[in-house]
């Protein structure tokens, strides 16, 4: 299998983005945007290009940066705002939707779906009679491993006093 999957349909997307809003296709966009599809997970846009750097070391931070921002606008991606000022983009077009907790002592992003909580906010806004277009729901805290290790180091500050 080849290392990069054609996935049309989001290239038509882009295409189709770039047509309507009066700006011009690339092959370094479509390069940026075949390597994002590859990745999994939640991506800053260094992270993104340590992996094309290597074998396309003519694009650059700000060609990258530029490009999320598009995808992000064309709804490919999303956008994810940590505290650590650091934003991480994710896969958006044909994904389900999806909510986030975030570690704020490691940055391990966990992903969950709740219809509950998405029945709720559905409540909510149809009594301020607001219609919702977009929706992000997160949390900030600490993972199991995290709070795990601040009990531990806590018990052995105890013990030593």
């Amino acid at each position: 299998m080849a290392a990069h999957k054609e996935r049309r349909e989001e290239f038509d997307v882009l295409d189709d983005y770039l047509a309507k809003n009066g700006l011009k296709h690339s092959k370094q966009r479509e390069t940026i945007l075949r390597h994002f599809l590859d990745t999994s997970g939640h991506m800053t846009a260094d992270d993104l290009y340590r992996v094309i750097h290597r074998k396309h070391p003519g694009i650059g931070r700000t060609t990258i940066y530029r490009a999320l921002k598009v995808f992000v606008d064309a709804q490919l991606a999303d956008a994810i705002e940590l505290r650590d000022g650091l934003t991480r983009f994710e896969h958006k077009y044909r994904h389900a939707h999806h909510d986030h907790m975030i570690c704020v002592d490691c940055g391990t992003i966990l992903e969950f779906v709740s219809p509950e909580i998405e029945r709720l906010q559905d409540e909510i806004a149809d009594a301020y009679g607001f219609v919702i277009e977009s929706h992000r729901h997160q949390m900030f805290g600490r993972c199991q491993k995290c709070t795990r290790a601040k009990t531990k180091k806590k018990s052995a500050r105890s013990s030593a006093s």
